[in-house]
Parts: C-alpha cells; structure tokens; sequence
C-alpha cells in the first residue's frame, strides 16, 4: 500500500470538510460552525498524534520536518524556541482553492491541541499565520517555569 502525504491527506479531508462547513455556516452562522469544526478537527488530530508518538519533551525535535514547509529558527535558546515558517504548501493549496479560512481550521488550528499534549512542559504561542496573509508563521515556544 501506498503511504500518501500529509498535503495529499488534508486535500482529500478538504473535499469533504469544505462542503460540510459551508453547510453547517448556513444553519449555525460561519462563527459558531467554525468554532465547532475547528474544535472538533483539533481534538482529533491531537488525539491522533498523541495515538501514534510519545510526548515530545522538546520543541526543538530531532531536526525532522515531514511537513511541506519551509522553517527557518529564529531563536534557540535553553528556555526559548521559536521557529518561522517561510512556506507553507497547506497554505498555497487553500489559498488555490479559495478556502483560507477553512484550511486554517483543518491544519493550523490543530497547533494548540497538538501542542498542549505533547509538550506539556512548554508554552505555545503563535500570532500570526501564512494562511491568513502573513508573511510567515511564527512558532514560538518557552519553557513553563
């Protein structure tokens, strides 16, 4: 069997999801559905990573970026990490497609989820996204006292 990747994955999850949210915007209003389905997609991927990989202690990783992004470190030190993301191929996809905001909430609002559970010793913070118009993504990452 083939393994698809992660952009091939969240093209075939788009297919569905789009639709689904445009619906449920109809019924609940854009905030509300999107506060559900953002929600519901974070809770999941994060159950979903927590399923398949040990907590990692350290933002910082083992150097491997199997995401279609570009990263560049902008700071690294003992109890600070932070990371800019220069290019992001989930954000080119959704902007192609005309659904930034949807693509926000299937790929960079999983972060905090992800984040929370896996590196329980960290603060995650982020303030801006390429999916939103930035320039770049900034991770930033420090260590809970």
């Amino acid at each position: 069997m083939t393994k698809i990747t992660y952009l091939e994955a969240v093209k075939i999850q788009a297919r569905a999801v789009v639709p689904i949210v445009r619906a449920l915007e109809k019924e609940l209003g854009k905030s509300k559905a999107h506060e559900l389905v953002g929600q519901a997609i974070a809770e999941s991927w994060a159950d979903f990573t927590v399923s398949r990989s040990e907590p990692a202690p350290d933002p910082r990783g083992n150097g491997q970026n199997s995401f279609p992004t570009t990263r560049v470190i902008a700071k690294d030190v003992d109890d600070e990490y932070a990371v800019n993301m220069t290019h992001c191929a989930f954000a080119d996809y959704f902007k192609q497609i005309n659904e930034p905001e949807i693509g926000a909430l299937i790929t960079c609002g999983v972060d905090y989820a992800v984040e929370e559970r896996m590196r329980p010793d960290w603060d995650f913070k982020r303030t801006q996204t390429l999916m939103q118009g930035a320039e770049h993504c900034d991770f930033c990452w420090t260590r809970k006292s």
